[in-house]
């Protein structure tokens, strides 16, 4: 075979070639869109599953925690200046704080610690009360955006001249619901009163609390003058 010949033959076989190739690749497309079709199906499918499912669980913890009452947030201002003086002049080292007074004083103390709430939780209303030395907190609010109410329980303890409450347990409408937890609320007493007192034993009792004090006997004039 000449040269000429096999260059013939290598241009023929070229020109052959190249429609093989154009076959290879429009067919190696046609076979690529079924699978992505399907993986796009897929996709879609999961997303739609995972919709509903978030779905279900926002019903699901609306109607949980659903709020069944609205107690608000006013509450009035403690001045314990007058209990003091009236218990100095009564020369008895003890006062006691009414179901509201206690209301007033918890409830501005919640209202302090607003900043320091679980993340999503706002609160719009707050009622306090006690069954022995276990605080309960009848709280309304919203939980991201869901509103909520719930039964709030404390365990109560005095540090010194302070009230600790730790929160332990929440019941909402439909059940126990033990998240989130919020952070323990210190009530400073001395902050409701002059510094002529000191707290010496806190009692929960039957519709009041007891305050037992020591008192400064030199601030006593001081106290009396003002």
């Amino acid at each position: 075979m000449t040269q000429s010949q096999d260059q013939h033959q290598q241009q023929d076989n070229r020109v052959q070639q190249k429609p093989l190739q154009a076959e290879h690749k429009r067919y190696g497309r046609k076979s690529l869109q079924p699978r992505r079709r399907r993986f796009l199906r897929r996709l879609l499918g999961s997303l739609l599953v995972f919709g509903l499912l978030a779905a279900v669980a926002i019903a699901w913890l609306a109607w949980m925690i659903a709020p069944e009452r609205d107690p608000g947030l006013t509450h009035n201002h403690i001045d314990l200046k007058a209990k003091i003086i009236q218990m100095v002049e009564q020369r008895k080292l003890e006062t006691t704080l009414t179901p509201a007074e206690f209301n007033d004083l918890a409830t501005a103390e919640l209202l302090d610690r607003a900043n320091h709430f679980p993340p999503g939780i706002t609160v719009t209303g707050a009622a306090f009360s006690w069954q022995g030395e276990v605080v309960q907190a009848d709280v309304r609010g919203s939980l991201w955006g869901i509103p909520f109410g719930g039964l709030l329980d404390f365990d109560a303890v005095r540090d010194g001249n302070e009230l600790v409450l730790t929160h332990r347990h929440t019941t909402v409408k439909h059940g126990s619901f033990n998240w989130p937890h919020l952070e323990p609320i210190r009530i400073s007493l001395n902050k409701y009163m002059p510094a002529v007192a000191k707290v010496s034993d806190l009692t929960f009792g039957t519709g009041q609390i007891t305050l037992t004090f020591k008192l400064d006997l030199w601030k006593i004039p001081r106290l009396l003058w003002r």
